[in-house]
């Protein structure tokens, strides 16, 4: 009970702690006014059993056991649920943030420069969309759980053997949380890999022992998923060429475009000048040509394995579920601090590479920061737009009603001629701040959250089809709208 309290008490009094809560709060504190995704619409609408067994069915357990808890035991409102998942969010990511730097200091005793790689890490240009979802609390979860996974696997290369066993009931967990962020063990464990491996047997040895702590929890869901569950994305056509073609373009977008996180190029050349410095500094050292070739291999071993441990669960997908956006390549976004702390822990920096690096990272986590803003920022705008037009067609619905006597309760979606999926003027990335109208499914979900009635989709009718395809909107208009009995054909635009 003593050591207990002496735990805590370190833990309160750890200024760290405080730091890493602001920083936390700097990036994403925006976000604790109830926001949405079309997903979130049908979370607070459907039948209960319904959103547990479409998680059950992607094989995130933990969201799906959450899920009942929250809205079937203890029947919080939508309101309220989105309050404690985004909360439970913050926790874990400062609690990751706190336990990855304590981690990164055993290596770099500088703690601005610990501070730094582990946000850059963790709040990489990819986390945002871990937040845009009302499952956040679990999917940052999974990224708490894979930062206590690394730390037993540092224990087990140390010499605790039982490690192991709780990094791979850690992973298991984390795989049941949200499997996109799961690659981060594999990313960073790279590192202690190269730190405790002092020959090539040991060096291969232990790259087997992490690929089994990741690969057999993540083969079990997947088990879970294909024969337990139904999912498409298991389920469906695997084609190899088109596959591989879908994942070349994506790992370009991820690379190259950052999803349009952040400026092109910015983050393909920020590692591009992370790995030239780690060169010039191996050259530079006073080491045999074998050592100075080892620690440049060593940072290119980084790039592939981390990139290797993003890019190949989208191969296990069948061909047309194969999605890259944001919050699936989270792993890679993590390189530019992997990179960072490869090179403060294996080399001896001078005080005026330190600053200029320190300030390359810095202003990183600036520009970053601004795109957060601004995507945050059009969320909101986004979630009011949609709301605003939902308002209008339900009076648009009243006064149809109201005038025949006739009770709507049937939908047929149409689309004109050049249909958006988000708004004007608004960034999107992805699935990142799109309109609650662009996916059909959607429709009568958020049309019963601000109305309160259920609706029945049905095929449209082809002449009025063809009568919507002719015209092109770029605002909600009333004539987007035909009233046919009981049946509302709608055009999104």
């Amino acid at each position: 009970m003593e050591k207990f309290k002496e735990k805590t008490k370190e833990i309160i009094t750890d200024k760290n702690l405080y730091m890493f809560t602001i920083i936390t709060i700097v990036f994403f504190g925006a976000l604790c006014k109830l926001q949405y995704a079309p997903d979130t619409y049908s979370v607070f609408t459907n039948d209960l059993m319904h959103s547990v067994k479409h998680f059950l069915s992607c094989g995130r357990v933990v969201t799906a056991i959450a899920t009942y808890i929250v809205m079937g035991i203890l029947k919080l409102s939508n309101e309220w649920t989105y309050i404690l998942s985004y909360v439970f969010a913050m926790i874990c990511m400062i609690t990751a943030l706190y336990r990855l730097n304590k981690l990164i200091q055993k290596d770099i005793k500088n703690h601005i420069v610990s501070a730094i790689i582990a946000t850059l890490m963790l709040i990489n240009p990819f986390s945002l969309e871990l937040f845009l979802y009302i499952e956040k609390g679990i999917m940052v979860l999974s990224v708490l759980l894979c930062v206590l996974a690394v730390e037993q696997m540092d224990k087990f290369f140390q010499g605790k053997k039982k490690s192991i066993i709780w990094a791979g009931i850690l992973m298991i967990i984390a795989n049941c949380c949200y499997q996109g962020t799961v690659g981060l063990f594999v990313a960073i464990s790279l590192i202690y890999i190269i730190k405790y491996s002092k020959n090539i047997k040991e060096f291969i040895v232990n790259n087997v022992i992490v690929a089994l702590t990741y690969g057999i929890p993540a083969l079990l869901n997947f088990l879970l998923v294909r024969f337990c569950f139904t999912n498409t994305r298991v389920n469906g056509e695997m084609i190899f060429s088109e596959s591989f073609a879908k994942v070349m373009d994506g790992t370009r977008r991820m690379l190259v475009d950052s999803y349009d996180l952040l400026p092109k190029y910015l983050f393909l050349a920020i590692g591009i000048i992370l790995l030239g410095i780690i060169i010039y500094k191996a050259i530079r050292e006073n080491i045999s040509i074998k050592e100075k070739t080892l620690k440049i291999l060593g940072a290119l071993y980084l790039i592939a394995g981390t990139l290797f441990a993003t890019v190949v669960p989208q191969m296990l997908q069948d061909t047309n579920s194969i999605w890259f956006v944001a919050r699936s390549s989270y792993p890679m976004a993590a390189i530019i601090g992997i990179l960072g702390l490869y090179l403060f822990s294996k080399f001896d920096i001078k005080e005026v590479v330190k600053d200029i690096v320190i300030c390359i990272l810095i202003v990183f986590l600036l520009v970053q920061y601004v795109y957060f803003m601004d995507y945050t920022r059009d969320n909101y705008i986004g979630n009011y737009m949609d709301k605003q037009i939902t308002l209008e067609i339900n009076q648009k619905i009243l006064n149809y009603e109201e005038k025949t006597g006739n009770t709507v309760d049937t939908i047929a979606i149409y689309r004109d001629k050049t249909p958006q999926y988000v708004y004007p003027e608004l960034r999107a990335s992805g699935d990142i701040n799109i309109k609650a109208y662009s996916a059909d499914w959607c429709v009568s979900r958020i049309l019963k959250l601000y109305t309160g009635r259920e609706f029945n989709i049905i095929e449209g009718n082809q002449e009025i089809k063809e009568q919507f395809e002719q015209k092109s909107w770029d605002h909600f208009s009333e004539e987007q709208i035909i009233f046919e009995n009981n049946v509302m054909h709608l055009c999104v635009f």
